[in-house]
């Protein structure tokens, strides 16, 4: 349990937290001289359950309202600390608002200096904060009236904070995430960091990453609820000593993260809130401080569904941020003006890959309200019942941090089809596959009303003219996905309607029997179209335009103008190739040669062909002088194409 105070300066912050343990979190010689907080101070106390509370005190000066907001990341209760003889002031109300906008689950009042006032002015100063308070979303809380001098509430307000338990949460995040607020070094053990843990865990001997300085560390040890650990999870603060990185690599506001957090972020779709209290509204185009647990960097708002928002109000607004940032879906940020002055908005993280074109289209915004879910496997269901192209599960995983296969096993019952693009999962629902199936289809079959003798179209042209929109690998990928299915044939390299064929005329079926034989039995030196024609009684173009049409179905390759192979000699040599690769590692030129008896000529420019389908890969290297070739030859790229089953 991380308990952390709130309130005005000279409030008694820092004594009550004295009190409550004993500690006095006031490290820095300078805050011992000025009687100020100036940083975060830290203090643990243990219960009567033997488990260890921690209490984060925070600097109350106006000047220092960017550390508060560091020390409110990862409170589990919020402490708001007002002074009976001042009551609510100026940072009392800032205070308060960053916990709201931060999301801290729980709060209550300690209503300080009580000996300093009479029963009237505590009773008049109490209902004052309790009554500001109503009007947040925290409610109706406990209040306590103190006095540290007196020694007077003290043990009623330890034994409620004592008592609390930390919040049940049914779906919490997977992976490890602490926001670090304190660097220095161990001597003889290395570089430490603290933070509050704010989501997964971490045990002695994990990797880990720095977010924001992109190095990988060792976790060495772990002090946590200042006790040594092996372990540390939500719900505690902890110190862990690194191996594997400097000094100069980290720095306070980066975040320690689990390695499969790699996920930055240079903006954002959020949905911002504006307090009822606010000084001022937000205009679209506005700079603002982003405050991201102990970070703080300069960001542009820009509005989505209007023009500005008001004290009470909502929008959403895509985030420009001056950095990336390691954000996941659903962190809380606050946002200040410029000058640092006024706390305005918070925002709640809904997308960390916004499109910027089409970022305003009422489409969106039906997307960011789908994102508002809070349960993760809800909010991708819904997305992907209605979405129109797949969704990128391995994205979508790192971006909640969640694991890809928990995600997966609660929406398989709502899956029309799972593809893998690469190192990506994706997933598609229903109305996705129909959409696109529906619109493939339909662009195949009235490309084949226009150009039946055409066996069908390019991966590529078919996307181009079916659903631009969709990214070239994803498409090829789901398009394998389907035809492998049934749902569409594949020719060759062209994709076609299931029961569409080129089907060859009278005349041109005759001449096809007749050419055909003429190809195979001069086997690996094939006639020219000008022979062909010359050996059957035809005209070259007849020859050349049937050879052509042939090849568009795969039962011919052509290997330069007007010289074209059967698809059985191409099988033989591609067999060769194999078996010759198998024998001795590659093959070259001269032994290609050799084995079919032929011209070199010929042998390049067959070698060169299978270059271009995929079936080898060709590897030359020069000798010292750059001027001769030292090898050439051949290796197999793809050794499943031209197999005789085919």
């Amino acid at each position: 349990m991380i308990i952390g105070t709130a309130g005005h300066i000279d409030h008694g912050k820092t004594s009550l937290v004295e009190a409550l343990t004993g500690v006095n979190a006031d490290r820095l010689p300078e805050e011992k001289a000025r009687g100020i907080t100036i940083d975060l101070g830290f203090a643990y106390a243990p219960t009567a359950s033997g488990s260890v509370v921690g209490f984060v005190d925070v600097p109350g000066h106006e000047k220092f309202v960017h550390t508060m907001a560091a020390g409110a990341i990862g409170m589990d209760h919020g402490l708001l600390v007002v002074a009976a003889d001042d009551g609510l002031m100026p940072q009392t109300r800032e205070h308060l608002r960053i916990l709201d906008l931060l999301g801290v689950p729980q709060l209550a009042v300690a209503i300080t200096k009580t000996d300093l006032v009479d029963a009237q002015r505590v009773s008049v100063v109490t209902q004052q904060v309790l009554d500001y308070v109503a009007s947040t979303r925290f409610g109706e809380v406990p209040a306590f009236p103190v006095s540290v001098r007196a020694q007077q509430g003290v043990e009623a307000l330890r034994d409620a904070l004592f008592a609390l338990a930390l919040p049940q949460v049914s779906e919490a995040p997977t992976y490890f995430r602490l926001a670090i607020d304190r660097v220095f070094v161990v001597k003889g053990m290395g570089v430490a960091v603290t933070g509050a843990v704010i989501a997964g865990r971490v045990a002695v001997g994990d990797r880990v990453r720095l977010a924001h300085a992109g190095f990988d560390a060792r976790v060495r040890s772990i002090h946590a609820q200042n006790q040594s650990a092996q372990l540390a999870g939500v719900g505690e603060r902890c110190g862990i000593v690194l191996s594997g990185v400097e000094l100069e690599h980290v720095s306070r506001g980066d975040w320690l993260v689990a390695p499969e957090l790699a996920l930055q972020s240079a903006r954002a779709d959020c949905l911002i809130t504006v307090p009822h209290d606010a000084e001022r509204g937000l205009k679209d185009g506005e700079l603002v401080l982003l405050h991201h647990g102990c970070q703080q960097v300069a960001a542009r708002l820009i509005l989505l569904n209007r023009g500005q928002v008001g004290a009470g109000e909502e929008a959403w607004a895509q985030i420009v941020l001056d950095r990336p940032l390691a954000l996941c879906w659903h962190d809380r940020l606050v946002l200040r003006d410029a000058s640092a002055r006024h706390t305005l908005a918070g925002a709640l993280v809904m997308d960390l890959a916004p499109p910027v074109r089409g970022r305003k289209k009422l489409e969106r915004f039906d997307v960011l309200s789908r994102l508002r879910e809070r349960d993760p496997v809800q909010a991708l269901t819904s997305l992907m019942e209605h979405a129109r192209v797949p969704l990128d599960l391995t994205h979508w995983a790192a971006a909640m941090n969640r694991s890809s296969h928990e995600l997966l096993q609660g929406l398989a019952p709502h899956l029309a089809i799972q593809l893998q693009n690469g190192t990506h999962d994706l997933i598609l629902g229903a109305a996705a596959q129909d959409e696109l199936s529906s619109r493939v289809q339909a662009c195949l079959d009235a490309f084949h009303i226009s150009d039946p003798d055409e066996p069908g179209l390019a991966h590529e042209r078919l996307r181009r003219m079916a659903v631009p929109e969709l990214d070239a690998s994803v498409f090829k990928a789901w398009l394998a996905v389907q035809v492998t299915a049934g749902v569409f044939a594949l020719t060759g390299n062209f994709i076609h309607a299931v029961g569409h064929k080129v089907e060859l005329s009278g005349p041109e079926r005759i001449l096809w029997e007749r050419a055909l034989p003429k190809l195979l039995d001069a086997g690996f030196d094939p006639p020219w179209v000008r022979d062909v024609a010359a050996l059957v009684g035809a005209n070259d173009e007849e020859i050349r335009l049937l050879f052509k049409k042939q090849a568009r179905t795969s039962a011919l390759t052509q290997l330069v103008k007007d010289l074209f192979y059967p698809d059985a000699t191409m099988v033989r040599m591609a067999d060769m190739i194999r078996e010759t690769v198998a024998e001795q590692g590659f093959v070259s030129v001269v032994s290609f040669r050799d084995k079919l008896g032929i011209g070199r000529k010929r042998a390049i420019q067959i070698l060169e062909c299978f270059d271009r389908v995929g079936l080898t890969r060709r590897l030359v290297s020069l000798g010292r002088s750059s001027r001769v070739t030292e090898k050439d030859h051949r290796i197999l790229r793809n050794a499943s194409l031209y197999l005789a089953s085919r």
